[in-house]
């Protein structure tokens, strides 16, 4: 199992939920969660990414979060939701651990542990939420596009995201050609290298340097809470 999240659940809850735990694999725009519909099952990703995204009337849609290795899609239905306005997909696909909803909102309720370990991440969730909000309105296309790649690397693990153009400009809230002039000069500085459908971080450490200040800042407050 390489969900950080689920392996590092504290005392008798990891026992408690593993004969729970169906290994799925999630395709390229699958929903985990469709806005307005009862949510059923919580993924914890193994190898995927999922998006959680706002969309707009027009059909225009901003990322406000990735969930990947280290997280799990669900939260509404820890907080007494059901339903959310969010739709949450698979970015990059790959497997995750599935377990249903009831499952995971009954070990909530009755172990303490597990209660203060979801607590923590949800945090974490809202501090990402609130980062992206400010990142998106107060940084440049290429702070948020390395910000973007790092976090979706940490997601499943890897150096290569099959990611295309068209689809981090979506993300973004941006067109096509920024991006692929933004991503055309972090190839020339020797950061990146991508072909079609496919993104490879070659330069990690500089990578960092070149994103903007949320992505340390989010992840010092994610290790924080769940490496002490």
């Amino acid at each position: 199992m390489d969900n950080l999240l689920l392996s590092n659940l504290p005392g008798d809850g990891l026992a408690s939920l593993h004969p729970h735990f169906e290994r799925v694999s999630l395709h390229h725009g699958q929903h985990a969660i469709v806005p307005g519909e009862f949510i059923r099952h919580f993924y914890f990703p193994v190898s995927c990414l999922l998006s959680m995204v706002t969309t707009m009337q027009d059909g225009a849609s901003v990322e406000c979060n990735t969930i990947g290795r280290e997280g799990v899609s669900g939260i509404p239905v820890l907080l007494d939701a059901g339903t959310t306005t969010m739709p949450t997909f698979c970015q990059v696909p790959g497997e995750a651990i599935r377990v249903k909803a009831e499952v995971i909102k009954d070990a909530y309720e009755r172990d303490r542990g597990v209660r203060k370990y979801f607590n923590r991440y949800i945090h974490t969730v809202i501090v990402t939420g609130s980062h992206s909000a400010a990142c998106n309105r107060l940084h440049g296309l290429e702070e948020r596009l390395a910000r973007w790649l790092l976090m979706s690397s940490d997601g499943i693990g890897s150096d290569e995201v099959a990611l295309t153009h068209e689809y981090l400009a979506v993300m973004l809230g941006v067109r096509r050609a920024g991006v692929t002039e933004a991503a055309v000069k972090m190839k020339e500085a020797g950061l990146i290298t991508y072909k079609r459908g496919e993104i490879q971080i070659l330069d990690r450490a500089r990578l960092e340097v070149e994103s903007c200040e949320c992505y340390g800042r989010t992840k010092a407050e994610y290790e924080r809470l769940f490496t002490n």
